[in-house]
């Protein structure tokens, strides 16, 4: 009888048996340290009270008195656009107050240099974003205070028209076409480029990188021998920095020098919602659930290949004293984009939840970008007259300025690690 039971068990929990096997279950930090879990829950702090002042509000309140929030103009980065302040009101906030002296007092304008500004924790990182178009929304509002709001809201046609080609490190997908191997057709191709933009400080760079699913030939590529933490080769790397109307040339022009000398100083990762909308086609007959599983194992291939990369000797950090850092690498989940089909939306909850277990298991911190846009729309997923925040593949602002800022949080503390290092400026809970 034992060992009929014991297989039915395993069959139907698999799950619990694996954990059982730890010898540390039940104790806290096994998977990430007391420093990284207590970064995770204050980013997602941060973010939900940036959220709570948003909807606090009542019903009849529209979007440009909640988005004027004095508590938002003071503590919600990468938005200079925030300090123009109500409609027509010269510059006030909800409140009546003056928008642009409460932004400055948040640390997001008028310091002299970046290192005293709420922005420290990114001054001279290399920040590389991987993900899909609403990752590339998140990139766009980081590098919003050196474009323009009107760079911000068509990220999409800019990076298209500007960005390099990810080929050869892919395969091509032409616009349109349909590639039955891996189970999805559409105009996905059109985004398959890399932006490397100006970012904090004289050394600061932002990177967009197009990111469709899990693991894919650009991923062993990248996190490979050759890519962008490789050991050997590193002759078809290439990131200089796109050419923008509001940029200088000069730094583009000793980037190509200097670029095999260096890695990205953080990693952030973002994955799922195309998995999820090219296996779904409107049927519960035609779930394309091979898939699904597949990308799911695939998760872990991924941590793999990045847990890898950065760990490998580095080809200018041999035997060098002043040797760059590891890259601090973020999971970021996929945000909760109110799928008109709650198929679609049960496949991404479920493919965050695995995201974030194999990041742990790496030791990778994870930001709930999901939990944060969940809270942001939950006056609004119900009523079908009533919306606070429209519920839109890429939510409107300020979704990418709070994801953005709790973002910018969780470095900071991470960069803190656990001391009160500029303790005296934002962004603090």
């Amino acid at each position: 009888l034992f060992p009929v039971f014991a297989v039915l068990l395993l069959v139907e929990f698999p799950v619990l048996f694996v954990q059982c096997n730890s010898p540390a279950l039940g104790d806290p930090y096994t998977l990430i340290n007391r420093v990284q879990t207590e970064c995770e829950f204050e980013a997602l702090r941060y973010g939900t009270r940036l959220i709570d002042k948003y909807q606090n509000f009542d019903e009849n309140t529209e979007w440009d008195m909640r988005i004027h929030h004095d508590y938002l103009v003071e503590h919600m980065g990468f938005a200079d656009w925030i300090q123009s302040g109500l409609w027509k009101s010269g510059g006030l906030t909800a409140d009546r107050k003056h928008a642009p002296t409460l932004y400055k007092k948040g640390g997001w304008a008028g310091s002299k240099n970046i290192s005293q500004s709420s922005y420290w924790a990114l001054e001279n990182k290399w920040i590389y974003m991987m993900g899909d178009s609403t990752m590339r929304q998140i990139w766009a509002t980081l590098v919003s205070p050196f474009q323009s709001n009107e760079f911000e809201r068509n990220a999409k046609e800019w990076t298209r028209d500007r960005c390099a080609r990810q080929y050869p490190h892919r395969k091509v997908h032409p616009s349109g076409g349909y590639f039955p191997e891996e189970g999805w057709g559409g105009k996905c191709g059109n985004n398959e480029v890399t932006c490397h933009l100006s970012g904090y400080g004289k050394n600061g760079k932002i990177t967009f990188d197009w990111k469709h699913f899990p693991y894919e030939d650009y991923d062993e590529w990248i996190f490979g021998e050759e890519g962008l933490w490789g050991a050997s080769n590193s002759s078809t790397v290439n990131t200089t920095l796109t050419s923008t109307s509001t940029t200088t040339s000069d730094k583009s022009s000793n980037e190509k020098e200097s670029h095999t000398s260096r890695y990205p100083d953080v990693l952030v990762l973002q994955m799922g919602l195309h998995t999820c909308f090219h296996s779904w086609n409107h049927d519960p007959k035609k779930i394309n659930t091979t898939m699904i599983h597949q990308h799911e194992r695939d998760i872990e291939s991924l941590m793999q290949a990045v847990h890898t990369a950065i760990h490998r000797p580095f080809r200018d950090n041999r035997n060098n004293a002043n040797a760059q850092p590891l890259t601090t690498v973020v999971i970021q989940t996929a945000g909760r984009i109110g799928n008109s089909d709650p198929w679609g939306d049960a496949c991404t909850w479920r493919f965050n939840r695995v995201l974030a277990y194999e990041a742990h298991r790496k030791g990778f911190v994870v930001l709930e970008r999901e939990e944060l846009e969940r809270r942001l729309q939950y006056k609004s997923e119900y009523h079908p007259d009533f919306k606070i925040i429209k519920q839109n593949l890429h939510l409107e602002n300020p979704s990418a300025n709070i994801v953005g800022t709790s973002l910018l949080v969780l470095l900071s503390c991470l960069q803190r690690n656990g001391s009160d290092y500029n303790s005296h400026l934002p962004p603090m809970v």
